[in-house]
């Protein structure tokens, strides 16, 4: 799906909260040509997803999602790093020991943790990861780690002072692309709903020696956490599947989606009306058929949403009555050639470059940048749909809209 990840909120924790926490950045940044080609990997086990992509070239040249699903043993010192719409603040603890001032670093699952693995914790309390199999639920899949010896080594040394959240947020956009990459054989979606993230130790922890750094995948929820999600990334359809009444944040300055979940009491740039599997029309992922195209998956969806649009808001009337467009999602080549194979349909309304701010069910009552729709005279027989706006990046209102009330 052609949406961009963008949580936001932040869910920072004074240093004084834990000191056996592992702590998650999060950030949103393109990957640079300099980023390293060939990244060692712990695992020798001859993984079939390992060595290197025949799409790196394309995933390397998109802006790559890249979430800090940091867990670090110590204070939780939660830098936000600004997306291009929103902010992404995960922050979490992976569980050591009681801490004392002589006490040598305790081992758990994430330090033995290897490619592959995947890890589980409580909701906000990263403090216990537990290793489980990969179809259960987890909320961290490991790439494989990021051997230290690549950085520079008084860096790394032990003596060296802690890097810092910035700094450790410049290693991560550095190097786990290319770990991930390797691992997915290239096939991320970098408009998906799972992103890179990386694994490092808190202060507390680097001063009892703490080294451990580890590249993985998550799936990022509201405000920055990390949901959980059942199976390994590469097995499973990347696309945004949300259901069917799913209101999706707004950034205020920009009026582009978050790619949040909200309340729909709540600010937010449209509402979902269903999803639309394109795999029975244009081939699973599975199939090796090419990209359909934008214009394909147009003429296919176009009668699709309408209808399920109709049915969500109980008949055409009430659709009208709403004032907002039938749009729907597209999936991008790099998506598809990563499995992705969902589009959603929602409702929302082009305005001023961006979305008109909505709040309220599209269902009961609904306020258009503040004010209640007014419904347009009833159109001439034959009026044509208005044409759909992809999601994030791709966002293009239709210029030929009637324009969104001021707010």
């Amino acid at each position: 799906m052609n949406a961009d990840d963008t949580p936001h909120g932040r869910a920072d924790r004074g240093a004084d909260d834990r000191d056996d926490d592992w702590v998650s950045l999060p950030g949103d940044h393109p990957i640079g040509d300099d980023a390293p080609a060939d990244v060692p990997d712990r695992d020798e086990a001859g993984d079939p997803q390992a060595g290197k992509s025949r799409w790196q070239g394309s995933l390397l040249a998109n802006p790559v999602r890249l979430v800090l699903a940091a867990v670090v043993i110590g204070a939780i010192v939660a830098g936000g790093i600004a997306l291009a719409m929103g902010v992404f603040n995960d922050s979490g603890s992976v569980g050591g020991t009681d801490i004392g001032e002589n006490e040598r670093l305790a081992q758990n699952d994430f330090t033995r943790s290897v490619r592959g693995d995947c890890l589980d914790w409580p909701a906000n309390n990263p403090g216990e990861p537990t290793e489980v199999t990969c179809d259960q639920k987890h909320r961290f899949e490991v790439a494989g780690p990021l051997d230290t010896a690549l950085l520079p080594g008084s860096e790394f040394g032990e003596s060296a002072t802690w890097p810092g959240v910035e700094r450790f947020a410049a290693i991560r956009d550095e190097q786990c692309p290319v770990i991930v990459d390797a691992y997915l054989d290239g096939r991320l979606d970098p408009q998906g709903r799972f992103s890179v993230g990386m694994m490092y130790p808190s202060q507390v922890q680097w001063d009892k020696g703490a080294r451990e750094l580890r590249c993985g995948l998550q799936q990022t929820g509201k405000d920055g956490t990390a949901d959980q999600f059942v199976g390994r990334v590469a097995d499973q359809d990347q696309s945004f599947q949300w259901p069917a009444g799913t209101c999706i944040g707004i950034d205020p300055a920009t009026r582009k989606p978050t790619g949040s979940t909200v309340n729909c009491t709540e600010a937010h740039a449209f509402q979902t009306t269903g999803t639309v599997v394109l795999a029975p029309r244009f081939g699973d992922r599975l199939s090796g058929k090419p990209w359909p195209g934008v214009e394909a998956q147009n003429d296919y969806l176009k009668s699709i949403c309408p209808v399920q649009a109709t049915r969500f808001l109980g008949g055409k009337n009430k659709l009208d009555a709403t004032t907002l467009n039938v749009q729907w999602s597209v999936l991008s080549e790099p998506s598809w050639l990563a499995g992705s194979r969902t589009a959603v349909c929602y409702l929302g309304l082009p305005d001023r470059g961006g979305f008109a701010t909505l709040v309220g069910d599209a269902r009961s009552t609904l306020l258009i940048n503040g004010k209640l729709p007014v419904p347009p005279p009833a159109a001439p027989p034959g009026r044509a749909l208005p044409t759909p706006v992809p999601l994030p990046p791709g966002v293009a209102p239709n210029p030929e809209e009637v324009p969104a009330p001021a707010g």
